[in-house]
Formats: C-alpha cells, sequence, structure tokens
C-alpha cells in the first residue's frame, strides 16, 4: 500500500556542473518513499533531514529535540498541513538554535520551528529543511541529479543557464504568497492552474474539491492513503491519464487527488488563481527542472 507523508507545512549531473560554475554541489539522497534527503548541522550536531521546498521553516521532530540541545520551546502557533479543516493543523513552536549549516556554509537563521512528526518519516529522519534555508543559501535544487547548487554569488547561477555546451534552459516564473509558499502557473487539461513548488512530496497531488467542480472524473485508488492529523488514513482517489503543461513541457499521468481544505484555506486568500494542488518530485524529474526558490524561478533543462 502507498502511504503519502506529504507535510506542507506554514506557520500562520554533479561533475558538469563543477566545471563551469564555482558552485559547491551538496549530495542529495532519494528515500525509500521517494523524499529527498540531505545531511546539515543545527547546533554542532549532524542529522538527516527531509528537503522540503513546500515547508515554509526549517523543523526538527519534537521527539528528537533533545538531541540538539534544545531544551525550551515558545508559545505554540498554529502549523498548516494535509488534510480537511479539522485535522490539517499542528501544534508548532519556534525554538532558537545557536549554529545552522549546510555544506560549507553557516546560516544566519536562529529561530527554527519543531513538532510531532513521528510516524510520517523513517526513523533516522530527524526533520525537515525548509524554504528559509534554501533561500538564505540561494541554493539550486537540481531535482533529476539529486543535488543541491549553492552559489559563491548571482554571477555563478548566470553562468549556469548561459553556458550552452551543457544545456539550453527555459525559465518559468514562479509567484509567491505572502506567507512565503512558491507557486508555478500549469495547464491541467484545458484549464489553467496553479501548483505549490514543493520538494517534499514525491508525486503531484491535486485537490478533490476543485477537480470534481471542474468536471474531471475521479476514481478510488485501490491501495494509496494519506496520512493525515493523529496517524489517520484517508483513502486518496486518482486522475487518470491527463495531462499536465508547465512552459513548453507537457507530461501524461496519472495523479493522485486528496483533501486539501485546510491548507487551502491558508493560502488561497491571497491568490487571483487558486492554489489546486502540489507539484511533487516525480513529475520535476521528468520535466528535467531545476527549482531556484530565492530568485522565484524554475529553470527547465532542455
Amino acid at each position: 500500500m502507498k502511504k503519502f507523508t506529504l507535510f506542507v507545512l506554514t506557520m500562520l549531473s554533479t561533475s558538469a556542473f563543477l566545471s563551469y560554475a564555482k558552485m559547491e554541489v551538496v549530495p542529495l539522497t532519494k528515500t525509500q518513499d521517494g523524499h529527498l534527503a540531505i545531511r546539515a548541522s543545527i547546533n554542532g550536531i549532524d542529522g538527516k533531514f527531509l528537503l522540503d521546498t513546500g515547508a515554509t521553516g526549517t523543523v526538527i521532530d519534537i521527539n528528537k529535540l533533545s538531541v540538539f540541545g534544545i531544551i525550551t520551546v515558545r508559545d505554540k502557533i498554529d502549523g498548516v498541513r494535509i488534510g480537511d479543516g479539522e485535522n490539517g493543523t499542528i501544534e508548532t513552536f519556534p525554538v532558537g538554535i545557536e549554529q545552522f549549516s549546510i555544506g560549507q556554509n553557516q546560516l544566519n537563521i536562529k529561530t527554527i520551528y519543531t513538532n510531532d512528526t513521528s510516524g510520517k518519516f523513517a526513523d533516522d529522519i530527524v526533520g525537515l529543511i525548509g524554504h528559509d534555508a534554501i533561500a538564505e543559501l540561494n541554493a539550486l535544487l537540481d531535482l533529476k541529479n539529486l543535488v543541491l547548487l549553492i552559489p559563491d554569488n548571482q554571477d555563478d547561477i548566470h553562468t549556469l543557464l548561459s553556458d550552452k555546451s551543457t544545456a539550453n534552459y527555459q525559465v518559468i516564473d514562479l509567484q509567491k504568497s505572502s506567507m512565503g509558499f512558491s507557486f508555478v502557473e500549469i495547464e491541467l487539461g484545458k484549464h489553467k492552474m496553479r501548483l505549490l513548488i514543493d520538494s517534499g512530496a514525491s508525486e503531484t497531488v491535486l485537490d478533490e474539491s476543485i477537480l470534481t467542480q471542474l468536471g474531471f472524473k475521479l476514481h478510488d485508488h485501490a491501495t494509496a492513503k494519506t496520512i493525515i492529523g493523529q496517524g489517520i488514513e484517508v483513502p486518496m482517489k486518482v486522475l487518470s491519464q491527463e495531462q499536465i503543461t508547465l512552459g513548453s513541457v507537457s507530461i501524461l499521468d496519472d495523479f493522485f487527488v486528496t483533501d486539501f481544505t485546510a491548507l487551502m484555506k491558508a493560502i488561497n486568500q491571497d491568490q487571483q488563481r487558486i492554489f489546486v494542488g502540489i507539484l511533487g518530485n516525480k513529475q520535476m524529474v521528468e520535466m528535467n527542472t531545476i527549482i531556484d526558490v530565492s530568485n522565484d524561478k524554475l529553470y527547465i533543462k532542455h
């Protein structure tokens, strides 16, 4: 049975790159369930995190705070995750840290977050590296080559895009909500929509209510379930053999469908075209995309 721990959270080839851009190359690994893992150091302690552009802040599992020498937490705030209105929130606490590094780079971030992610990820995963850290590093996430590219300066990104000996790139503008989420405009069939760029999702997942309103025919998935609040498993539906177009690239695939009520309420308040789902790793790899969250761009490599 396929289970999805799509933990979208908000707080109310390697040698080729080295040859032409002065970027530090931080390797990623793919977990058994299709997430991207990265090593990072917090308070001098190394840990294995999931790399999640769909999380606005970096998170440590509340059950593993002591590993990093963190004892006290601040007043709670509401985090938002996959699920309906009742199960779509999670108690989240800001915590102070002394040190945070990825690769050879020390970050200036002194506040991250903690909540209970027990049972949602493998035991060796201690949390999520979120949008806050990726943006501060000006890092590029190359999904196909499984690397995080950290430039010395903005010119290194220009070098990567302009080196015609390696590849041509189509540049797609991302849009950002006031809460920090990055969106991309896509077409699903004949409908224009907005998807959240989420490296924390192994696959693209769409909202059931919106698809139903638009007249798409959905089917019950035989095995796939979404894990929402308190370990509750909710059966997923599937949109079979539909086309998604991003820029000049189109793919035909089956797409998972679930209830995004809580997340949509949180992030659709300031959007002219509403958020209808998550663009996940499988499809972004197939489209050969590189995510540049700090510059609000997607690069599609031809």
